[in-house]
């Protein structure tokens, strides 16, 4: 039982912690919509990074078909 209080202690003391060095690193609390905005332009910047890495990977992976397709001999 002393172990659990222990680990329990720590844990609510970690996350104590924890809530107070992100408060002191983030005196600006942005309203619900501005943390809806802030968000929804995060996934966009995500979305168009995911599909820059498509892109690429789409032309790596058609470079080496044509080079496989250039060094194969017809079967």
């Amino acid at each position: 039982m002393a172990e659990n209080t222990s680990t329990t202690e720590k844990l609510t003391g970690f996350v104590n912690a924890w809530s107070d060095a992100l408060t002191a690193l983030t005196p600006f609390r942005p309203s619900t919509a501005d943390a809806k905005a802030l968000l929804d332009s995060s996934f966009i910047a995500a979305e168009k990074v995911l599909a820059g890495q498509r892109d690429l990977a789409r032309t790596v992976l058609d470079a080496g078909v044509s080079l496989v397709d250039r060094v194969t001999p017809d079967r």
